[in-house]
């Protein structure tokens, strides 16, 4: 079964999931911190830190790898969970591709092509559906952990 786009009503029962989980004052408060706080500064570093260690855990989780060879398998898996980490990375702080590739051990160029790769996947998600379901669940994570550090 196809998933459809989201509408007002998945809104509204997202909204009313909230109220009932949290109440009304602290709904109120997770909604402006994510529409405020929806990036990291580096200038914060210490959140982005906790970012880099939170997306690789995540993402080891999510792509279901193993930790021993995150960084140097060439399996598909974990090059595409490694490409999810930069395209996050970026999208999410104000980190150069050059920083992001020091944290890897990658190039500037390496980064910098993975993101656009990653985004290029993004695009035709019908094709990459596997990819997608598992970047989409990522991402979620990612944004959670933001809007509980701010």
């Amino acid at each position: 079964m196809e998933k459809s786009l989201p509408n007002y009503h998945d809104l509204q029962t997202g909204i009313d999931q909230l109220l009932g989980k949290f109440g009304l004052s602290k709904t109120l408060e997770i909604i402006h911190s994510l529409a405020s706080n929806t990036q990291l500064k580096t200038r914060e570093d210490e959140k982005a830190k906790l970012l880099l260690v939170f997306l690789k855990a995540k993402s080891i989780e999510v792509f279901q790898l193993q930790e021993a060879t995150f960084y140097t398998s060439v399996v598909q898996e974990y090059k595409e969970a490694r490409m999810s980490c930069y395209y996050l990375l970026k999208k999410y702080t104000d980190s150069s591709y050059a920083i992001i590739g020091e944290h890897f051990g990658q190039s500037k160029r390496a980064i910098l092509y993975n993101y656009h790769k990653c985004d290029e996947m993004l695009s035709i998600p019908q094709y990459y559906k596997d990819f997608v379901s598992k970047f989409s669940v990522l991402e979620d994570h990612v944004i959670n952990f933001i809007a509980k550090l701010n």
